[in-house]
């Protein structure tokens, strides 16, 4: 009896001792294997490309009853009126010329308020405030806005949550702020960061619900394009690991649009340069 339990014993003590080693053995395994993974990762590059981008920005936001805008010049001129506070004006109607260059209202609504014929006005100068009669959405865009070329043309679509969608919105305009002192949303220096996107009347919508808008401007073609996530820093300036002849360059660039995905490259690298995909801030080997 003694002799049977001392065997069972000494099978139990080898038994053991195998579990413990295959243990080791497969986290010895997985631990290489992590690290060929994080090795591979660090050692993935991309390559600067030329392409086409369309910039694009993308918000949650609520629907409200619309508020009046403004609309602007296009250029420095004489203003010559065509309308009268008051006037009902339809989509596509003049509301005035700076030199010959006729400036047109984006939707139905009323002339609330326009300065004087034989003024002299600047480029995105104040020339008009309409009402629409309607419901918008509004989005934060003052950075989406200071990557664009001036007079850039925006476009909008929306999808209600759990409602209609995806819908274009008539019209991308900059609301009346409190000191009137909007310009227009085709000029990305503007001051205010709120744009209005107006809502279609035939389009059934209520105030309070919730939707999601995606602005866009006009495509850029032939611009030096980079992966967003391989670049340290978004608005304006970041940096890349730059990696030529074997050495990792930490290397400044200036940035353009974005359409979530990609972003232009103004500066800093060239077509064909090759870049990590970590960026530096992220990259253990990183000289920063």
């Amino acid at each position: 009896m003694m002799q049977k339990s001392k065997k069972r014993i000494a099978m139990l003590l080898i038994l053991c001792t195998a579990i413990i080693l295959s243990a080791c053995s497969v986290n010895e395994q997985t631990e290489q294997n992590v690290d060929s993974v994080n090795t591979k990762q660090l050692d993935d590059t991309v390559t600067v490309n030329r392409g086409t981008l369309t910039p694009t920005l993308s918000s949650q936001t609520m629907i409200v009853k619309s508020s009046d805008f403004v609309v602007s010049s296009s250029e420095h001129g004489v203003f010559e009126a065509h309308v009268t506070s008051r006037d009902k004006i339809a989509a596509g109607d003049i509301i005035g010329k700076v030199s010959e260059t006729e400036i047109r209202s984006p939707v139905d609504g009323t002339i609330i308020s326009v300065i004087s014929s034989d003024e002299t006005v600047p480029n995105n100068y104040p020339i008009a405030t309409v009402r629409y009669t309607g419901f918008a959405l509004n989005i934060e865009a003052e950075n989406f806005l200071n990557t664009l070329p001036e007079n850039a043309e925006l476009k909008a679509k929306f999808q209600v949550f759990d409602g209609v969608g995806p819908t274009d919105a008539v019209a991308v305009v900059a609301p009346v702020s409190e000191n009137n002192e909007n310009i227009s949303t085709t000029s990305p220096v503007q001051q205010n960061i709120v744009l209005q996107c107006l809502i279609g009347r035939d389009v059934d919508v209520k105030p309070g619900q919730g939707a999601t808008v995606v602005l866009t401007a006009e495509t850029e073609k032939d611009v030096l394009l980079l992966p967003l996530s391989v670049i340290a820093g978004r608005q304006g300036k970041g940096s890349v690991t730059v990696i030529k002849n074997g050495e990792r360059v930490q290397t400044d660039v200036m940035l353009g649009a974005t359409d979530g995905a990609y972003i232009e490259i103004l500066s800093g690298v060239e077509e064909g340069d090759v870049v990590s995909s970590i960026p530096p801030n992220l990259d253990p080997r990183s000289n920063s």
